[in-house]
């Protein structure tokens, strides 16, 4: 198959046009190429070529199409003219070497463009006086020349499926969709996309790979479904998530078409969490060693959550405080707290017996970040007598 040969002879070169002989030549060139390059087989190459050169089938085939309607452009071959200012022998003629853009995509055609066979060309003398008369034949193609590895069917082989990353965003507490592994997947060729089970692997907030999914992930018929308000993420739970952090899941997989082909993929998960209900707990404990005021009085304070909203404190301890003389009085914030003795005062140390009350918090006692504290025991109290202070409370995060 030839595919063109250019004649540039006396009719083709206008010396009242500005553009130079070489110039014309090199349009020439252009036109014919352009011509040629529109035949199938000729578009079928391009395609090729630009699938060689890493565009998807699609792609190529979508070059082929644009090549085929003439929807290009072509450059390198006014350098070819060039070199021909003079008489020159065919074999001393520089080749073209055009460049196509096409689809945004620039194709190199020197592949293709071998086995030229060029005349020689040279002016014509008429009366002893040189004319400007150009005779020139460039025939590209003296056969069928195709591009190495060409095949005609390179656009009929099966092609691996293809899939998008996907990326879902939850909030823990709320319910989730279940989410499709096969969302963003398809096939060039048709085939019927599926995920191949065994190949799933998951990885929680950047950790090691495992083929165990974690206890809120469930993943059926490549449908995962997270329970947000799995056990694991609220308190106390495996991960625990706090107000302004997120867990990241990535499930890796891979997807078939049934014919052969396939491809990686993943999914990230991100969990954000919500306010949950903490509880905090802090003790502070004292013991009377005499009847000095150091001795038998005590103060402090526990740094809380401003967010608390419910808090007790327990007073607790063992002491003697059967005489009407022995007591332990204190505040706990603005609550106050009161042991006293009933019986008569008495000469002698009685043993230490246990004694308890609790003082209920308002949300008021947190808004400072502190519950304070301080009591004393009255100097009768026997000496070993103690006191334990212990808060428990409740807040968000």
């Amino acid at each position: 198959m030839t595919f063109f040969t250019t004649n540039f002879m006396s009719d083709g070169y206008s010396a009242s046009l500005s553009q130079s002989a070489q110039g014309q030549l090199s349009s020439s060139y252009t036109n014919a190429l352009t011509e040629a390059l529109k035949d199938a087989a000729a578009a079928d190459y391009i395609g090729f070529l630009a699938n060689q050169a890493g565009l998807s089938i699609d792609d190529a085939l979508a070059v082929k199409a644009s090549v085929i309607a003439g929807d290009f452009t072509l450059t390198g071959l006014f350098g070819a003219a060039q070199s021909k200012t003079g008489a020159v022998d065919g074999s001393s003629i520089t080749d073209p070497a055009p460049k196509m853009l096409v689809n945004g995509v620039e194709i190199d055609l020197a592949a293709t463009l071998t086995g030229l066979d060029t005349e020689t060309w040279s002016t014509v003398q008429t009366n002893g006086k040189k004319l400007d008369t150009i005779y020139h034949t460039r025939e590209f193609y003296t056969d069928t020349q195709e591009p190495a590895d060409y095949d005609a069917s390179w656009a009929n082989t099966n092609q691996p499926p293809s899939a998008e990353p996907i990326l879902k965003e939850l909030t823990e507490d709320v319910v989730a969709s279940p989410i499709d592994l096969l969302a963003t997947a398809s096939d060039a060729d048709g085939g019927t996309v599926s995920v191949v089970a065994d190949s799933l692997s998951f990885s929680v907030a950047g950790g090691p790979a495992s083929t165990t999914p974690p206890g809120y992930v469930s993943i059926v018929d490549g449908i995962v479904t997270v329970d947000t308000s799995h056990s694991d993420l609220q308190p106390g739970g495996a991960v625990d998530l706090k107000v302004g952090e997120t867990l990241s899941l990535v499930v890796n997989y891979m997807i078939e078409d049934g014919q052969g082909g396939s491809t990686t993929n993943s999914l990230t998960v991100q969990i954000a969490g919500t306010a949950d209900i903490y509880t905090a707990t802090d003790s502070f404990s004292f013991q009377k060693i005499g009847g000095g005021e150091d001795e038998r009085s005590f103060s402090g304070f526990f740094t809380v959550d401003s967010e608390g909203f419910d808090g007790i404190v327990t007073v607790s301890g063992e002491a003697d405080l059967n005489a009407k003389n022995e007591s332990l009085e204190g505040l706990i914030d603005t609550h106050s707290f009161d042991f006293a003795g009933a019986a008569p005062n008495s000469s002698t140390t009685e043993s230490l017996t246990p004694y308890s009350d609790a003082v209920i918090l308002s949300g008021a006692d947190f808004t400072d970040g502190t519950i304070a504290f301080n009591g004393e025991f009255s100097q009768q109290v026997a000496n070993g007598s103690s006191i334990s202070i212990q808060l428990q409370y409740d807040y968000w995060a």
